[in-house]
């Protein structure tokens, strides 16, 4: 029995011994390096590394907006004592207001000629622009007569006119109501997609 503990404690000497061997062996390898100019550079950027992280984790709470000295800790869900970074509504980012479509509708004696022929359904700003020489007014009604048209009043030369209509998908007539003028070529067509 003896013998076993005296076994085990030289074991343990042993063991013990070895360690600070190689810990004895690893600051001499250090201490035995040449100090080039390389070397040395090489240390003194390990160095600053380890400064500057200190120092950074050390005054986490001036970086913060905390006042100075309130000894706050990082915690891993951020700076205890700061606002939790603000979140949109709704899991997701904002998304941009829809932007307005608009109509351009020119008339002269006798053509009537939208800005453009395709448009978005939804609510659309309707300008009536008289370009001509003579009253004219403006009706915008589905071909398929599917809902109440929309009616512009009698424009005067030279002025301009506008209004926000709700138009739904399907094709659309703008003509000129005034006896004659749409027989005469005051018409157009534009198409609205769903």
């Amino acid at each position: 029995m003896r013998r076993a503990i005296a076994a085990c404690l030289a074991a343990a000497a042993c063991a013990a011994a070895a360690g600070m061997g190689t810990a004895a062996a690893r600051s001499a390898h250090h201490r035995a390096r040449p100090a080039t100019e390389n070397t040395r550079c090489r240390i003194r950027h390990h160095h600053k590394r380890r400064c500057a992280r200190k120092h950074h984790r050390r005054h986490s709470s001036s970086h913060t907006g905390m006042p100075a000295g309130t000894g706050s800790i990082p915690s891993a869900g951020g700076t205890q004592g700061s606002p939790a970074p603000a979140s949109s509504s709704g899991g997701g980012t904002t998304q941009p207001p829809k932007i307005l479509a608009h109509l351009q509708v020119i008339e002269r004696e006798f053509s009537v000629v939208p800005s453009r022929t395709t448009l978005a359904a939804g609510t659309v700003a309707v300008e009536l622009d008289n370009r001509g020489q003579d009253p004219h007014n403006l009706r915008i009604e589905r071909t398929d007569s599917a809902g109440g048209p929309f009616d512009f009043g009698l424009a005067q030369p030279g002025s301009v006119t506008s209004q926000k209509l709700n138009l739904g998908p399907g094709t659309w007539k703008l003509y000129c109501t005034l006896p004659g003028h749409d027989q005469a070529g005051m018409h157009a067509l534009i198409t609205v997609h769903g």
